[in-house]
């Protein structure tokens, strides 16, 4: 459990929170010290501070500024910066902008006060400090802004943290649309573990619809949502600033808790100050554990290697080696030891020289004087033998003294200190027995003294010096033998020695580790003890903080006029591109061109030679008269695309659907003879694409089925869940189990509905789950101009299919909407279809692409629109799309039939767009295939007045010039075009997987995030990089989209240049003959799957291994290195992946040129048969050429 503390009085806090201080900074944490830093500020200045935060549209600032009266701070629906913005009461008024790495700048009154609000929205400020002398706050009061805590920046997170703990109150503001946000979970959820005493205000609740919802139904659904995730706040408010009247408006409770927050300040203040102290001690705690945790990660991965039963034992298996080891060295070191104390013994026991051997030494002794004689005559010879005998009669009786007396004991201690040993070497035990002391008789001559005259005394001598050097040459007999033995036994144990040297080796690395396991788990145990010891120096730390203050508060540069325009250059480059106008095109008449194409195939229809150009002219009537318009509508799920699609509408056709995962496909058809106005076509899914559903939505869970039989089964085992994702499937699945009863003898077929029935197939979850797609026939003054509007799945939309068959919209229909909503962020799979969008957006040859932000009756001013407008158009363009058609709209006001929707400005446009930009080239080519009527009419009256004889010559010239087309036609061969199309695609392919791997970095910060990974679950790596996988393979299959549409325009281009090269070589045979445009046959898109589906995923998991834990994973260079390796590892399969979609593309498209290649021939064929006729018939018969001139006329006129 974690120590606290109990703070009775201010005095004491500052003394505990000093002693921390210092602490923090000797253990190394010095974000908490920091914080503790901030902490005795705020008791030294005695601020009570009042904070606000949450997401950046959820009016924060503007709540701020309606609390206080005054309109403070710069208040947008877009996200403007990573600062903290303090306000209090002063003195004077002034502001101070404080920059991360240079001095602050301070603002004297009177200041600009825009000028401040520009620094506001510039990324190098950190903090804004606004004082004010007239103002409701009272003295020591703090209300801060923090930034909102669903930016993507790194930096806002920080900076709203750090500075959480000096909150005394924390108001957590919501989007009233945003509510079920997990962000809003877990944040809320991390405030009440900080302590805080924590309130929370669901802001803009002017945008509830009770024809909707019930407001009691939503703020119960909104308790049992926070509820769920054990969120439990001191109050929820329900406000709007918009609209003062509102029945459900507590924004006067809110003033109120505020206003008494303040009065009570006092009282409040020491429990805020120990709630923060007390939360200090926590993470710090929590970082010591998170060190000793890094410090430990390698010693605890090799103790891993390890059975967890044996981990604690490996210190006793490591001391009893040791033990067996010394027992072993020691066992010679002991053997040698008693050999050396029994020779000792035995030696100094040894009795060599008793009475009668002491007396023949005397006799030899007195033989070896110089003048010792024998005898008169023949003294000498008498003398030597003398010498002789005497000494060998003592070397003989020495000799056999030494032989018992030591030469046996000798053996005798050798063979014992053998059988000691367990030696039992013949060759030892042989020299054992075999022991001797090798002396001669010389040996005795050499230790006579010379001079030494003959004395009881030296006698005595010689025989202790003689008896001393025999027992050292035993010594020595018995010292080569002893090494000797020695050797035997050190080869015994060596073997032993060996083995557990070997054991020990095994077992050193773990017994080291888990003794650095205990050693940082007694250091971390130290300081967390030592935490709580007062520090000696408590006045003096505290004096240097205090001087510290003092000298950054007087640390400041005064704003000046230089520095206004340094503001205004930052200001002016921050600003985006200005929104580009639809400029208005040239005029196309539809009606007039329908006429003359009639006027001219009437005038043509039974003329020799032109049935082919009247079947053309009546072709392009009838598809100007009955053009159909396809209108795709995209856009994130909860931006309003249903409701904008009801404004176009102009009544509330289609409900909002609940559920992101079961959104269909809903096309707005005009009504037929079949499907009257307000029937309904539902296309329920078959068996096998529900099933692809229901397993795609299982994985999340870890679960599969074969069956939907099979599926009900393991829905209902699945427990709820927290994770937002896993509960987007677990309700669709949910939902499945709930309707397949019902619905499971229709799936694959289609069932007509009512309008009502039609709602319900769209905004029930039980019945919508079964859809895949709807026509809605109804008659509105849309539908009457033949437009089909499309209101496709949102672009977060979690069906597989709905990608390609977005892209088929985007690529096939004839204008493209895509709807965001007024202050909300573009989110990761908006800017994923925007950036297709932009990838695809040049390849079309106008620009059908609208953009529609909705519910601008938000905005509080035209300059904040206007900014709103600007934010988004530089959006669009980092996305690839420059120059966005870009609009603002209220569906709200424009159902209502408001003027100042701005729904006729968009219609007036779009209507534009559709009569004339999207009609332009099919009315031009109209008209080039009349004018192409003309050219042929004009040829054949000049043929019909030329003479007979050049007529004839001229048939003799067609009929070779026929078979010269012929020739030409026949020759041509598809392989040009084959070879052409392969080297494009690989040219296209070449850069694909470069652009994907940029992106790299991105996708995987965004799978491997701190909020994923902050419990340190290594589990949720898989998770992760599941996330990795499906982001990188998602936008391979995006690339290869595009690119396949690329390769469609190409296609194009190559059929039209050969057309015209083919016209151009015919020209020069036959200059009479020209041909009707070839218009290519749609080309089906190839289906593209994601990249990197059923990999082998054993490599990528080894990955892992970098991380230790989320601290050491997100602040050391661990995450770098996992994402190196990971991009290394996938890029093999990144090129298989190319690889195959290049052979897949090249077979796709090669075989749609043959055959389109078969059919333009054959057209061009037609072409020249019938022209050719039409010349015959002139060169062969009669012509009037008075109506040839008369249809001219008509037709021209």
């Amino acid at each position: 459990m974690i120590k606290t503390i109990d703070i009775g009085n201010i005095q004491e806090a500052t003394t505990q929170l000093v002693g921390f201080y210092e602490r923090f900074k000797e253990n190394g944490d010095m974000q908490r010290a920091e914080k503790s830093e901030k902490l005795l500020k705020k008791i030294n200045d005695h601020d009570f501070i009042i904070a606000f935060c949450g997401h950046f549209s959820a009016g924060k600032s503007t709540m701020i500024n309606a609390l206080l009266g005054e309109n403070l701070l710069p208040s947008s629906p877009i996200p403007t910066s990573a600062n903290l913005v303090k306000i209090h009461k002063a003195e004077v008024d002034f502001a101070k902008v404080y920059y991360k790495d240079e001095a602050p700048y301070l603002f004297e009154a009177p200041y600009n006060f825009s000028t401040v609000k520009d620094f506001c929205k510039n990324g190098n400020v950190t903090e804004i400090e606004i004082a004010k002398q007239q103002t409701e706050l009272p003295e020591n009061v703090i209300v801060m802004d923090t930034p909102g805590v669903d930016s993507t920046d790194d930096a806002h997170r920080i900076s709203t943290e750090s500075a959480i703990h000096l909150a005394d109150i924390v108001f957590y503001v919501m989007d009233y649309n945003h509510v079920q946000s997990e962000l809003n979970f877990l944040y809320t959820k991390e405030l009440l573990q900080h302590g805080v005493e924590l309130y929370l205000i669901i802001n803009q609740i002017d945008k509830h619809r009770d024809d909707e919802l019930s407001f009691p139904e939503f703020k119960m659904s909104v308790q049992e949502s926070f509820a769920a995730w054990n969120v439990h706040p001191k109050g929820i408010f329900y406000t709007t600033l918009k609209d003062s009247k509102n029945n459900h408006n507590e924004f006067a409770k809110v003033k109120l808790l505020v206003h008494e927050a303040m009065k009570q300040r006092d009282s409040r203040f020491s429990t805020s100050i120990q709630s923060a102290a007390n939360l200090l001690i926590q993470e710090h705690f929590k970082w010591l554990k998170e060190q000793e945790e890094e410090d430990t990660q390698q010693y605890k991965e090799t103790l891993e290697q390890l059975p967890p039963d044996e981990r604690k034992s490996i210190l006793e298996q490591e001391q009893e080696f040791q033990d067996k080891l010394k027992e072993l060295s020691d066992q010679l070191e002991d053997w040698r030891k008693s050999f050396d104390h029994e020779r000792t013994k035995m030696l100094k026991s040894a009795y060599l020289m008793p009475f009668q051997i002491r007396e023949l030494a005397k006799d030899y002794i007195e033989a070896a004087q110089p003048d010792f004689k024998m005898g008169l005559l023949f003294s000498k010879k008498k003398t030597e033998e003398e010498r002789f005998n005497r000494l060998e009669a003592f070397y003989s009786q020495l000799k056999t003294q030494v032989e018992s007396g030591l030469i046996w004991h000798m053996r005798e201690m050798a063979t014992k200190e053998l059988k000691e040993a367990n030696l039992s070497a013949d060759d030892l035990q042989l020299e054992a027995q075999n022991l001797t002391i090798p002396f001669d008789k010389e040996f005795l001559q050499n230790l006579v003294r010379k001079g030494a005259r003959l004395s009881g005394e030296y006698v005595l001598h010689y025989c202790d010096e003689v008896a001393e050097s025999i027992k050292k040459l035993a010594f020595n007999e018995l010292e080569s033998f002893k090494q000797k033995a020695a050797a035997h036994i050190e080869i015994n144990i060596h073997g032993d020695i060996n083995a557990i040297n070997t054991k020990l080796a095994s077992i050193l690395t773990f017994a080291n580790s888990l003794r650095q396991i205990e050693q940082g788990a007694r250091k971390r145990n130290e300081k967390e003890e030592n935490l709580f010891i007062p520090v000696m120096n408590f006045e003096d730390v505290l004096q240097e903080l205090q001087s510290k203050w003092q000298q950054e508060n007087s640390n400041y540069r005064i704003f000046s006029n230089d520095d206004e325009n340094r503001a205004a250059e930052i200001t002016e480059t921050e600003l985006p591109k200005p929104i580009t106008n639809i400029t208005e095109n040239e005029s196309y008449s539809a009606d007039s061109t329908i006429s003359k194409l009639q006027q001219t195939a009437y005038l043509l229809k039974d003329k020799p030679g032109f049935g082919r150009i009247t079947d053309y002219l009546l072709d392009k009537k009838s598809r100007i008269e009955n053009r159909q318009f396809t209108i795709a509508l995209f856009g994130a799920f909860s931006a309003g695309k249903s409701s904008f699609a009801n404004a176009l509408i102009g009544e509330k056709v289609l409900p909002v659907s609940p559920n992101p995962t079961t959104a269909a496909i809903n096309r707005i058809c005009p009504p037929t003879v079949e499907f009257v106005h307000g029937t309904a076509a539902i296309h329920l899914k078959s068996n096998i694409q529900l099933l692809e559903d229901i397993q795609k939505s299982l994985r999340e869970f870890n679960q599969n089925c074969d069956s939907l039989e099979e599926a009900e089964a393991i829905i209902l085992q699945i427990k709820e869940t927290n994770d937002a994702r896993e509960k987007i499937h677990l309700s669709f699945l949910q939902a499945y189990v709930k309707g397949y009863p019902i619905y499971k003898e229709f799936l694959g077929k289609d069932i007509s509905v009512g309008l009502e029935e039609f709602k319900g197939f769209v905004a029930n979850e039980s019945q919508s789950c079964f859809v895949e797609s709807i026509d809605l026939y109804y008659d509105s003054e849309l539908t009457r101009k033949g437009i089909t509007l499309v209101d496709t799945p949102g672009a977060d939309s979690i069906n597989a299919r709905h990608t390609g068959v977005a892209f088929e919209y985007i690529k096939n229909s004839d204008a493209v909407l895509f709807v965001t909503y007024y202050n909300h962020a573009f989110s990761k799979a908006d800017r994923e279809f925007l950036i297709q969008l932009g990838r695809v957006k040049d390849a079309f040859e106008l620009d059908k692409m609208f953009f529609i932000i909705n519910a601008i009756d938000l905005a509080d001013s035209d300059d904040e629109l206007n900014d709103v407008k600007a934010y988004v158009n530089d959006q669009l363009t980092q996305y690839g799309i420059r120059f966005p058609k870009l609009f603002g709209i209220s569906s709200l006001l424009a159902i209502q039939k408001d003027e100042r929707s701005g729904i006729d400005d968009f219609k007036n446009s779009f209507s534009a767009f559709l009569s004339k930009d999207l009609m332009k080239m099919t009315i031009q080519s109209a008209q080039n295939e009349i004018q192409r009527a003309v050219n042929m009419i004009d040829q054949l009256m000049e043929t019909a007045l030329e003479g007979e004889e050049k007529k004839e010559a001229k048939k003799k010239v067609l009929k070779e010039n026929l078979n010269n087309i012929e020739n030409l036609l026949n020759q041509y061969s598809s392989e040009v075009f084959v070879t052409k199309l392969k080297q494009e695609i690989q040219e296209l392919l070449f850069y694909v997987k470069q652009r994907v791997f940029y992106r790299f970095s991105d996708f995987f910060k965004e799978a491997f995030n701190p909020a994923t990974l902050q419990n340190n679950n290594k589990s949720l790596l898989n998770k992760a990089l599941n996330e990795l996988l499906e982001s990188l393979g998602y936008d391979f299959a995006q690339e290869m989209r595009a690119t396949s549409l690329r390769i469609e325009n190409f296609i194009r281009d190559l059929f039209q240049k050969r057309q015209e090269l083919f016209q151009e070589q015919i020209l020069n045979i036959q200059s009479s003959i020209s041909l009707t445009n070839y218009e290519i046959s749609s080309i089906e898109t190839p289906d593209f799957q994601p990249a990197f589906v059923g990999i082998d995923r054993s490599s990528l998991e080894r990955t892992f291994k970098y991380f230790k834990n989320a601290k050491s994973f997100f602040e050391k260079n661990e995450k770098k290195m996992m994402e190196e390796e990971l991009q290394e590892l996938l890029q093999p399969h990144a090129e298989d992946y190319l690889e195959n979609q290049r052979l897949m593309m090249q077979e796709h498209f090669r075989s749609f040129v043959e055959g389109e290649l078969a059919n333009m021939l054959q057209q061009i064929n037609e072409d020249v048969m019938d022209q050719s006729n039409a010349l015959l018939n002139v060169l062969n018969e009669k012509v009037d050429i008075d109506e040839w001139r008369r249809i001219r006329e008509q037709i021209i006129s």
